[in-house]
């Protein structure tokens, strides 16, 4: 019931929400030159983080379940490898130096990369050929 299969896509939704729940905090904060949203996109970006990770713990343990062929699930794993990676570089750039024009490069790569993860995710399990 509560299986690491099961869990993945509970997991994995809440990285999701909480990076583009960040980005448009840091947005307001830029605009409205406010350092309490800043504060806030950089504990929503901290727990982006943490939930990416488990999102991919959880799905590392899916995978060794055996499901799915590792070949139909290593390009989500790029891709979700390379949203956590740049969801560290963003979090650490929300606590450093969070209204620059690099941190804004970056947040908006973590968008992208987060987007390409859903839908990599989506092909996976709504259109696999062996699923």
């Amino acid at each position: 019931m509560l299986s690491t299969p099961s869990l993945h896509p509970f997991l994995s939704h809440f990285p999701v929400a909480l990076a583009m729940a960040g980005l448009l905090m840091m947005g307001f904060a830029k605009r409205r030159n406010d350092t309490q949203m800043v504060q806030a996109a950089a504990f929503n970006f901290s727990a982006a983080l943490l939930m990416g990770v488990m999102a991919i713990f959880s799905g590392l343990f899916a995978v060794d379940l055996g499901q799915w062929p590792v070949v139909e699930v290593e390009g989500h794993q790029g891709y979700s490898f390379a949203f956590v990676i740049v969801t560290i570089i963003c979090t650490i750039y929300s606590y450093t130096n969070a209204l620059s024009r690099n941190a804004f490069f970056f947040y908006i790569a973590n968008v992208l990369l987060m987007a390409a993860t859903a839908y990599s995710g989506y092909l996976l399990v709504f259109h696999s050929t062996s699923g």
